[in-house]
């Protein structure tokens, strides 16, 4: 299996949401942002309850699925998706077999062949 921690976080563990800790912080921040905006805009401002209520729902689900759909696109433009990374470690692993298989003189040429093309 491939390393899990290939780049750590520098977010704490709780923050991360990449860790059981981040996953449950951040549920409760959605959970719990959208009902403070209700009681802020309903009690403090004094505006309809069902407007607000209909206001946050709607903008909350706009929010949520931009939100995801922007880190899905990252994802696929840098190429840090599952299919990507076990691709890439077959690659690694069938140039590594292949290293073994040589004999000492096939490795020692394509090293001086890779060192000519470097200058």
């Amino acid at each position: 299996m491939s390393e899990q921690n290939d780049n750590p976080s520098s977010l704490p563990v709780f923050l991360d949401p990449g860790t059981k800790g981040g996953a449950v912080v951040l549920s409760l921040l959605l959970f719990v942002v959208p009902i403070i905006v209700y009681q802020v805009a309903t009690g403090v401002l004094g505006m309809d309850e069902i407007e607000v209520g209909r206001n946050i729902g709607v903008g909350f689900s706009v929010i949520t699925m931009l939100v995801w759909g922007g880190t899905y696109i990252f994802r696929v433009a840098t190429k840090d998706m599952t299919y990507a990374k076990q691709l890439k470690d077959y690659e690694d692993a069938v140039i590594a077999k292949r290293l073994e298989e040589l004999d000492e003189d096939e490795v020692q040429a394509l090293v001086e062949d890779i060192e000519r093309e470097q200058f």
